[in-house]
């Protein structure tokens, strides 16, 4: 209760230091916070970091309770780029992308394959469609999906699926064989190995892991996915000991530290 108490006493100074109060300039950096599988808006430390001075938005995302996967993951975040587009059109200089589980993964698929944000902050960064397909858990699924899209049947939206998501919960859902394996290919855009070696620009990246993660453990740590982006003198790797859901909470004053070291007002 008292490290609980003090976190809390720490984020409270970091953010009456930092949120300016009547007659500040308005902030030029947006964060576009980007929620976890199964859940809804708004995303990791998004409260936070409005407070902080910050314009935050927090769209719902494709693999959202209330959407359940209604489009591939390129739409998905094309609709990412078109909210970068957005802020940029409204003056924000600086759009950062922070999720938190899937909502990281994407933030991590989004740096390879657009590459038009300034920093990345993911939390508990989750869905390892590769490590799924290994242990047998999807090998059946994606191979039907593969044979189902081959065969030109990869629009009918008949194709009924478990869902896997943290503390082994799991759902039944039914897309076409073309969203699901977009999400699930094991070397697809959700392999966030291969999104990290695609990344092309070096950016400031906040990676806070935590050791009740499967990804961290199989992973290595930082090997899997930190390591093999490209390096940028102000990257942070750390690793959290809260649960896969706790950790933007156990990480908000140093998130924000990190974006103040940024120097993106």
């Amino acid at each position: 209760m008292l490290r609980r108490f003090a976190r809390c006493l720490a984020i409270f100074g970091l953010l009456w230091a930092w949120a300016g109060g009547a007659g500040a300039e308005p902030p030029s950096t947006a964060i576009i916070a980007l929620h976890g599988k199964w859940g809804r808006p708004p995303g990791p430390l998004a409260a936070e970091l409005q407070a902080a001075g910050y314009h935050v938005v927090s769209p719902a995302m494709a693999w959202g309770r209330d959407r359940s996967y209604d489009v591939d993951y390129p739409k998905a975040l094309l609709e990412i780029h078109n909210e970068v587009a957005r802020l940029r059109g409204q003056g924000f200089a600086h759009v950062v992308l922070a999720g938190h589980s899937l909502g990281a993964n994407a933030a991590l698929a989004y740096a390879a394959s657009h590459g038009d944000v300034d920093a990345l902050m993911v939390y508990a960064p989750g869905h390892v469609p590769e490590f799924q397909f290994r242990n047998g858990d999807t090998a059946t699924t994606v191979q039907k999906a593969r044979a189902l899209v081959q065969a030109g049947q990869g629009d009918v939206h008949d194709f009924e699926f478990t869902d896997f998501n943290s503390g082994n919960r799991r759902r039944q859902l039914v897309v076409t064989p073309t969203v699901y394996l977009s999400y699930y290919e094991p070397e697809g855009l959700a392999n966030m190995a291969v999104s990290a070696k695609r990344v092309r620009k070096a950016i400031p990246v906040f990676y806070a892991g935590t050791t009740q993660d499967g990804i961290t453990r199989w992973g290595n740590g930082a090997q899997y996915v930190f390591n093999q982006l490209p390096p940028h003198p102000q990257s942070v790797y750390l690793e959290s000991r809260a649960s896969h859901m706790d950790v933007p909470q156990d990480m908000a004053a140093r998130s924000l530290e990190f974006l103040k070291a940024l120097a993106l007002p």
